[in-house]
């Protein structure tokens, strides 16, 4: 039985579809925009997928925006949930902007507050890296008793799929 190939008018997304793998999904390779290297200093963009130990979805792709005006960085995201499924786009999550300098971005905080984890996005301007940290916060709380207590850590690459289509020998 062939599966049809699916096309989704989401920028970020493309589908493909293979007999040698599960994962029909590939997301687009890593991208990065630094307005310090056009005009200005007001805005990094980050995007491309969390890789790591501890992430719920492997493959994945996240969307990092900082806003130099505003403090702030928003993050989206979309995971592929199941075998040509993806999971919905939700809404903007905010992190605070700690530092802003010539070399990195480093934003953070919690995403509400009832969180039981607290997320560290540190972006290097020059290398075009993201580190993304999460590390468990009120853990004594009577919410956060079964929290997941690991210290993660992860970066922001190009996709799984992105890599083995374009990096085969």
């Amino acid at each position: 039985m062939k599966i049809p190939c699916l096309l989704f008018a989401v920028p970020i997304l493309l589908a493909t579809c293979s007999k040698q793998t599960d994962q029909q999904i590939v997301f687009a390779p890593k991208a990065f925009h630094d307005s310090s290297n056009v005009v200005g200093d007001g805005f990094v963009y980050v995007a491309g997928t969390l890789t790591g130990e501890g992430v719920p979805y492997k493959n994945n792709t996240v969307a990092i925006a900082c806003y130099k005006d505003r403090m702030e960085c928003l993050t989206y995201s979309l995971d592929q949930i199941g075998q040509n499924q993806v999971g919905r786009l939700g809404w903007p999550t905010t992190y605070p902007v700690a530092k802003w300098d010539p070399y990195q971005v480093v934003a953070s905080g919690a995403a509400d507050a009832v969180d039981c984890r607290k997320t560290t996005i540190s972006i290097v301007r020059k290398s075009q890296t993201v580190v993304w940290v999460e590390e468990p916060i009120n853990q004594s709380t009577a919410s956060c008793k079964d929290a997941d207590t690991r210290l993660l850590k992860w970066s922001v690459e190009d996709s799984p799929g992105w890599k083995a289509l374009h990096f085969r020998k």
